[in-house]
């Protein structure tokens, strides 16, 4: 199947704390996607075309307004009153930063998850020194470094989303520094983070921002969790090879949905 970008999705806005909030939505199918680092809701075309859900704009990010961000669990708040907002509560995916504000969701704001994607993320977010150093300064050389470890091939999609962080490089540096604020490794080494709903954990093989043995790692701590690699990918899987990311996606909600 050859996947197509998509020209126009429908767009609906929540109002939170005074911040208006732009979601895409795909099917009303309740799934809602959490963008990475410097992106936004489109990120998640494919899965909105193929899948269905919702997909979010963070504050300071796409559509939406700006907002005072500190830390992951800022933004945990605003996906987490989205959701209360548009359906209740869902399942959440996230992909990178977007994963680990997933897991903030579940443990801050349990009664809106029925489940979790955490796509090539961890449970602890370190950003090299360099990169941060180089978005204040020469933000080229730090976006070619990160998007050198985050896609397999240099096609269509690397040279958007280089674009999109030229153009949002001070975004892209908050949410890196909120990244790597992010730690919960030992909490989940001493068995203190117990999640409870069932997870899908979708990496790339090729990562090498959020390698396999992140995935690896939550597959080992959360025993509801099922983890799917995917070969010819990077950081960017969902992206690269969204067949295969969908199929993988479907499977999993299929199980938990009733459409």
């Amino acid at each position: 199947m050859k996947y197509q970008a998509i020209i126009t999705m429908p767009e609906i806005e929540v109002e939170i704390d005074d911040v208006v909030v732009s979601i895409a939505k795909g099917s009303g199918r309740e799934i809602f996607y959490v963008h990475s680092s410097g992106s936004d809701a489109e990120q998640w075309k494919y899965q909105l075309e193929t899948v269905g859900g919702y997909a979010i704009d963070l504050p300071n990010h796409g559509k939406s307004d700006k907002a005072e961000i500190n830390s992951v669990d800022d933004y945990a708040y605003y996906v987490s009153e989205a959701i209360k907002q548009i359906c209740g509560k869902a399942v959440i995916a996230g992909h990178s930063l977007g994963g680990a504000v997933a897991q903030k969701v579940y443990l801050n704001y349990p009664e809106t998850c029925m489940g979790l994607v955490l796509v090539g993320t961890g449970a602890r977010l370190r950003v090299l020194p360099e990169i941060l150093e180089n978005l204040k300064t020469k933000p080229e050389k730090a976006v070619e470094l990160i998007l050198d470890m985050a896609f397999y091939r240099k096609e269509n999609e690397y040279r958007k989303i280089r674009e999109k962080y030229l153009r949002n490089s001070d975004v892209l540096y908050l949410d890196l520094s909120v990244c790597d604020k992010f730690d919960l490794l030992n909490e989940y080494r001493e068995s203190r983070i117990k999640i409870d709903v069932p997870v899908l954990l979708v990496f790339g093989r090729e990562d090498r921002l959020t390698p396999l043995k992140y995935g690896e790692f939550f597959r080992n701590h959360i025993p509801s969790s099922h983890l799917v690699v995917i070969d010819e990918a990077s950081h960017m899987v969902m992206l690269e090879k969204p067949e295969e990311f969908n199929s993988a996606l479907d499977s999993f909600l299929g199980k938990i949905l009733s459409d």
